[in-house]
């Protein structure tokens, strides 16, 4: 099911889409099999699920590696709240930096939720924006 919800938050903005068509290896999704990480799922009471979003613990901060909201709940407070909770997950482990490389479609939500941007970077699908939070 994280899979199917990954691939289509994944598709949602047409100006990435072709590039994520043109390399489907990107749009095949698997949890960490190696080092510290927690998952966290955003679950409504029928057991549809909303979002999730996937942390790695590499040392003293954490990488936002996965943030993905089914686009039917997109701007409801979902990502907020899966960002909320991976902070404290970080928190509980005393962690209090997390990182992450965001899409430029998702800069506007990562600076509400608290992100600060620290600068471009090149990835395989294009240009993402490295970003990081503090705390809680």
């Amino acid at each position: 099911m994280l899979a199917a919800l990954f691939r289509r938050s994944s598709l949602f903005y047409e100006d990435g889409r072709e590039a994520l068509l043109a390399h489907p290896e990107y749009l095949e999704f698997a949890l960490p099999t190696e080092g510290e990480w927690s998952c966290r799922v955003a679950v409504c009471d029928d057991g549809t699920i909303l979002g999730f979003a996937t942390a790695l613990f590499p040392g003293g901060w954490a990488e936002l590696e996965d943030l993905f909201v089914d686009p039917g709940f997109m701007r409801r407070g979902v990502g907020t709240i899966l960002v909320d909770d991976i902070a404290a997950v970080a928190a509980r482990r005393q962690v209090d930096r997390i990182e992450v490389t965001a899409n430029p479609n998702a800069l506007e939500f990562y600076e509400k939720a608290g992100f600060v941007a620290d600068g471009d970077v090149e990835t395989p699908l294009g240009r993402g924006i490295r970003m990081h939070r503090h705390g809680r």
